[in-house]
Order: C-alpha cells, then structure tokens, then sequence
C-alpha cells in the first residue's frame, strides 16, 4: 500500500510542477504576405520560399535556408515539387543573413510564374531541391499571402 501511496504523490507532484512552469514559446510558422513580399515565415522571417515584387515587372523567387555557402554569383538549378508536380527554376546564389548560409535568388515575370503561384496557392505542401539539400514547406495560408502578391505585383 505505502509503495502506492508514493508512487500517487510523486505522480501529483509532476503535474503540480508541469502546471506551474509557463508553456516555452513555439515559433510561429506561417505564409505572409505585405509590402510587395509574400512567403514562408519562421517566428516572423522569411524562410524556406519567398516572393518579392522586383524592378520593371520582375517577382524575385527566393529560396533560403540552406546550411553552407554556395559560390557567390555561381548559377544553379532549384526544383519545387508542390504536392507531386515538379517545377525547375535558374538561380543565382547570393549570401545569407547568417554568416555560412547562401539563398538562391531566381527571377522571373507574373506570367511566368503563373503556374507555379496558382499550384502554391491550392497546394498542401512544397519540396524544395536544391544543390545544398531538400527541406519541405507547408502550404497553408499561402493562397492570401500570394493573392496580396498578385494584387501589388501585378
């Protein structure tokens, strides 16, 4: 009975003290869009996928998170998979933010990227492939996000 009886009070004891330390704060994910920029954001950065509305018509596609620096300037080819159909882009690398990271900046016309914005938008989820490794994004929320492009944009 006594091994029961300590085994209940350390089993309230838990929950006593799980209850009394303050939840740690998740880092909000979610696809955002103002100012001429819609993308995939991480506790409010832009991350993984992002859109920026660029000079003479031009949407800057830029791809970020990849560990390591790629060749500053050097070209290279980015695959985005949404939801099984596979898109291929150019793209120039350019530094991080973060010493040690590259983003792969590619850019093209509304019209241009037409097809891949409107599968973005009704999509679940997206594979980025690049030349430093692949990582997936959710979907959810990017048809606002990418609507408010539209509508700055063009």
């Amino acid at each position: 009975m006594k091994g029961r009886e300590t085994t209940g009070l350390a089993i309230l004891a838990c929950a006593v003290i799980a209850a009394a330390v303050p939840a740690l704060p998740v880092r909000a994910q979610s696809w955002t869009g103002s100012d001429g920029t819609a993308g995939f954001a991480v506790a409010g950065d832009y991350t993984g996928l992002s859109f920026r509305c660029g000079s003479a018509g031009e949407i800057a596609m830029i791809f970020s998170g990849f560990p390591g620096g790629l060749q500053d300037g050097g070209g290279y080819t980015v695959g985005v998979s949404v939801d099984g159909t596979a898109f291929l882009y150019e793209a120039t690398a350019r530094a991080g933010k973060t010493q040690g990271t590259s983003v792969l900046v590619s850019r093209g016309s509304p019209m241009g990227l037409a097809e891949l914005i409107a599968a973005l938008r009704k999509g679940r989820s997206a594979e980025i492939s690049g030349p430093a490794g692949r990582y997936t994004i959710p979907l959810t929320g990017s048809g606002k996000a990418l609507d408010n492009l539209r509508r700055t944009c063009g």
